[in-house]
This record gives C-alpha cells, sequence and structure tokens, in this order.
C-alpha cells in the first residue's frame, strides 16, 4: 500500500513523501522553491558525519526534515550498508529522504560520506554560497533549474583534463545564457580518487579562489585519456510558465542522442528525487530490466513515467552490464526525451546492488507536456 505523507516541518507545503511498501524505494516531490546542495560531506564516524550535516542545514536556513535526497557513499559495501541503516534510524519511516549509495573510495581517507538536496526557508534571487569550515553548501533560487550531462575532455593529466571539461561546461552555460555564478554543484567521476585535490585545483582556476561551488567525487573505471567526467546542476532564471515543463536541448557543435540529453531544463513546476532503485536477480539482463520496469512504477507512484524523466546516474560494475544497458535505452526512452545522464563503471555498488543501479529526477506529468 502506497502511503502519501506531508512533511511536518514549515516546508510542509513544498514537499511530499511518496512512500512504498517497499522502504528501499521511495521519491520525495519539492515544489518549485529555495533548494540547498551539499558539497560531498565526509567523515570516519556517522555521528560526525550526521552533526556537520545538521550545522550545513541550520547555515541554509533548513533542517534534517526539509532534506529531499540524499547520496550516500563508503568505502566498503559493509560499511556502506551501516551508514545507510543509521541514516534511517534519523527519520520516521514516512518521512527519510530519498537515498541514493554507492560504494567508492573517498579523499583523504575517509570512510564515509554524504551529500543532500533540501529545501531552504530562506528567498534567494541569486545562487549564493555558503561556507561552513570545509564544507560548502549553495542556495538555488526558485525558477529553472538545469541539469546537463557529464562532460569529459580527452586528456592524460587529471588536472588539464578537469579545466579542460570545466571550460567546456562554460560553453554550455553560455548556449544556456547563464554564467559561474548560476552553478549550483558540480559532481566528478574521476580515476583516481588519490588524486581529487587535482580536480579540486581546476575549479578554483577556472570559478576563482573562494568562488568554488560545492563539489562531490565519486571513483569511476575509465581509460586513461578520459580520467574525469564532469555534470552540473545550474539555475536557469525565473520560471517560465509559457514554455515546456521540460525542455531536452544540444548545444550548437554537439551530438543529439537518443538515449540521453546533453542537457535537460526545467521550466517550472516541482521536481521528484527518486531514491536509488536496483534489482538483485543475478543474471544482469535481467536485473536491468526488473530495475527499469521498477523505476516505471516508482513514477507512476509519483505521478510521473519515463516521458518525463531530467536526470540519470547509472553505476554499471563491468562493461557487460553498460552493454545491457546500452541495448536497453532506445527501447525504453523516446527519442526526443531521454533525461540528461552520466554512466560510471564501479568495481562495487553495494551489498545489495550485484551489478547496476540508476538514480533518477523527474517531474510529474500533470506539469510536463
Amino acid at each position: 500500500m502506497i502511503t502519501l505523507a506531508l512533511v511536518t516541518s514549515v516546508c510542509a507545503q513544498t514537499m511530499k513523501h511518496v512512500q512504498n511498501s517497499d522502504a528501499q524505494r521511495s521519491s520525495v516531490i519539492v515544489q518549485d522553491t529555495t533548494l540547498l546542495h551539499s558539497s560531498q560531506v565526509t567523515s570516519t564516524d556517522e555521528k560526525q558525519l550526521w552533526a556537520t550535516t545538521q550545522t550545513l542545514l541550520k547555515r541554509g536556513q533548513s533542517s534534517f526534515d526539509e532534506v529531499a535526497k540524499l547520496n550516500l557513499y563508503a568505502t566498503q559495501a559493509k560499511r556502506l550498508s551501516q551508514l545507510e541503516r543509521f541514516i534511517r534510524q534519523q527519520y520516521p519511516e514516512q518521512e527519510c529522504p530519498a537515498i541514493c549509495s554507492v560504494v567508492t573510495p573517498l579523499p583523504d581517507g575517509k570512510t564515509i560520506a554524504l551529500d543532500f538536496v533540501a529545501v531552504s526557508r530562506r528567498e534567494v534571487s541569486q545562487v549564493e554560497k555558503i561556507v561552513a569550515n570545509r564544507n560548502q553548501v549553495s542556495m538555488m533560487p526558485r525558477g529553472k533549474r538545469i541539469y546537463i550531462s557529464g562532460q569529459a575532455a580527452r586528456e592524460v593529466n587529471l588536472k588539464e583534463a578537469a579545466a579542460q571539461t570545466l571550460q567546456g561546461l562554460l560553453l554550455t552555460m553560455e548556449f544556456l545564457k547563464r554564467n559561474k555564478r548560476d552553478v549550483a554543484s558540480i559532481k566528478a567521476f574521476l580515476m583516481p580518487m588519490e588524486k581529487a585535490e587535482f580536480v579540486m585545483q581546476a575549479v578554483t582556476q577556472v570559478f576563482g579562489e573562494g568562488n568554488e561551488p560545492p563539489v562531490v567525487f565519486v571513483q569511476w573505471q575509465s581509460s586513461e585519456i578520459v580520467p574525469v567526467e564532469i555534470e552540473m546542476v545550474i539555475w536557469g532564471g525565473k520560471a517560465n510558465e509559457t514554455k515546456p515543463v521540460v525542455e531536452y536541448l544540444t548545444p550548437p557543435g554537439m551530438t543529439s542522442s537518443p538515449v540521453f540529453s546533453r542537457i535537460c531544463r526545467i521550466n517550472s513546476g516541482p521536481t521528484i528525487f527518486l531514491s536509488g532503485i536496483s534489482s538483485t536477480d543475478s543474471d544482469i539482463e535481467v536485473q536491468i530490466q526488473q530495475t527499469f520496469d521498477l523505476l516505471t512504477k516508482t513514477l507512476h507512484e509519483a505521478d510521473s513515467d519515463i516521458r518525463h524523466l531530467v536526470k540519470a546516474t547509472y553505476y554499471v560494475i563491468d562493461g557487460r552490464a553498460s552493454s545491457v544497458l546500452g541495448s536497453l535505452r532506445p527501447k525504453i526512452y523516446t527519442p526526443l526525451r531521454p533525461p540528461a545522464a552520466s554512466k560510471a563503471t564501479v568495481p562495487v555498488i553495494g551489498e545489495r546492488n550485484p551489478g547496476f543501479l540508476m538514480d533518477m529526477i523527474a517531474v510529474p506529468v500533470k506539469n510536463g507536456r
């Protein structure tokens, strides 16, 4: 039985939790409001991690029950399960954020980490950055939200590859008539994690010291000539209800694809944050098909569907899983409406995710057209 519950916070009118009988699968619908995007908060202890997160939320005029999405990370699958259990214990069952968890090495010898998207009670007119110790949160105003697919420059040197990739993303922003100040969040898939500081150096080089947006790191497996891929979330200006709620865009000079969009722009209305979705079947073809079936069901429960996805992150453990995903996507997505996407090959996803995990963002059908 599906349970819909409004949060009891000040932001009760802006968030709605959609909880399925499967406790591992949920979504949160957020109205057009100020959104917080955090950097990756790292630690070796759950309580310390939670306390640091609470500090960031308070600085952003938010709270635990106003978190819509939590991305969890740990260096080992067992440790990741422990972190997820700890997080779920902090929430009533019906008010838990959408959670996506993945195993990855972490910077600076840390063993657990998280980043979040939350509702803020503060109104802002432009993207503002808040710094607490070494952590960051951006405040993105209500209005258009833009998701840019991962981009990657072919360059062996990691710092140079990151700098070139960021410059390419700036060109994409020019096409959108946005600038560096509009960037709310950066996610970098890189190898190896020990050199994450080189990516941060590139971010500082491009944005300027003190102006860096929040950054999140995940280690992936890639070729030496593509050591990093970077995606962005940016603010697109005031909402425009005269345009389609979602636009799927391709900048000049880039090729379009029937399985992912270079850019997805939400022009108005709510955003749906989904939990990580996966199946445990041992056959990878069955597993990925079942995961898409679960995605369809989860979207339906949140008044959405496959045609109203705006962002996808796919985690695969090997080339076989990647190949199966590649063969399925053309059969599932409408060619003119695939979500913006990144795909990361990782050796381990988690204890319950043998080969494939997807992390999705969507909009309601009743608001999409």
